[in-house]
């Protein structure tokens, strides 16, 4: 862990920031992103905004309509990906009672 973000607080990074940027990432379009959340490509962006700020970093460069990962988010990316499927998989694994 980044010695910026001290493990104490990491409660504080939004999960709807990281989960929206894993989003963004596999599009890279904030209206395809927006589509998958079922929001808007301007909340979409906000959460973006929001969690760079909470990280203190950008991830995500933005030209008009194009995207493009910065280092910080190149790292995060595949992080983030192996996370979420991770999750996924033990949400499936579980069983009615």
């Amino acid at each position: 862990m980044n010695e910026w973000i001290p493990k104490r607080s990491i409660g504080a990074i939004p999960l709807n920031g990281l989960r929206t940027f894993d989003v963004v990432v596999r599009h890279m379009s904030l209206k395809k992103a927006a589509g998958e959340l079922n929001v808007t490509p301007s909340a979409v962006s906000h959460r973006l905004r929001v969690l760079e700020r909470v990280l203190g970093c950008r991830l995500i460069h933005r030209q008009g309509a194009e995207l493009r990962l910065t280092e910080n988010g190149r790292r995060l990316a595949p992080a983030l990906a192996h996370g979420f499927e991770i999750i996924i998989e033990a949400v499936g694994n579980l069983q009615p009672e």
